[in-house]
């Protein structure tokens, strides 16, 4: 009696060994494949990044931030962030509305107001404009006095054609 049971014990574990071995490989093989994945992706996903990265750098190039020489320009103004103010002047502009001599056009629907602003350096700026039914933009330069005032001046505009 006592051999038939160390013989079935025997065997119970062998059968319990066989079941972990086969599912500890299953196990294995499942991991093992969402590694793989998961270093494809990874490589996927740095490549997309350094694209967009690269990009960044591009559009930096037209950018006030990103222009070392533009910003040496203010180095004697008591102005921290040109670029921000000379976006809160131009969007203070919008309130204006009847006075806003920089949007060249009359209103056809509502009034045109100016919705981004983009500051390339020390001197331009490319801004849209909008009434929600017409879109249109404009190339303005602008000039900071030793005060901190800004001035601006439109030097060309365009209004996209309407598509109805």
């Amino acid at each position: 009696m006592k051999k038939n049971i160390i013989l079935y014990l025997f065997l119970f574990t062998a059968l319990i060994l066989i079941f972990q071995w086969v599912n500890s490989k299953k196990v294995f093989e499942d991991l093992q494949g969402k590694l793989i994945t998961t270093k494809t992706l990874n490589t996927k996903l740095k490549d997309s990044i350094f694209q967009v990265q690269s990009r960044l750098e591009e559009q930096n190039d037209f950018n006030l931030e990103g222009n070392e020489y533009a910003l040496r320009y203010f180095e004697n103004l008591p102005i921290q962030n040109i670029a921000s103010r000379v976006k809160d002047e131009l969007y203070e502009r919008n309130l204006l509305r009847d006075k806003n001599d920089l949007i060249p056009y009359a209103a056809m629907d509502r009034t045109f107001l100016i919705n981004k602003v983009k500051v390339l350096n020390h001197r331009w700026i490319v801004a849209d404009f909008s009434d929600g039914t017409h879109w249109g933009e404009l190339f303005l330069t602008y000039k900071i006095d030793n005060r901190g005032n800004v001035s601006f001046e439109l030097k060309d505009h365009f209004l996209y054609p309407n598509p109805d």
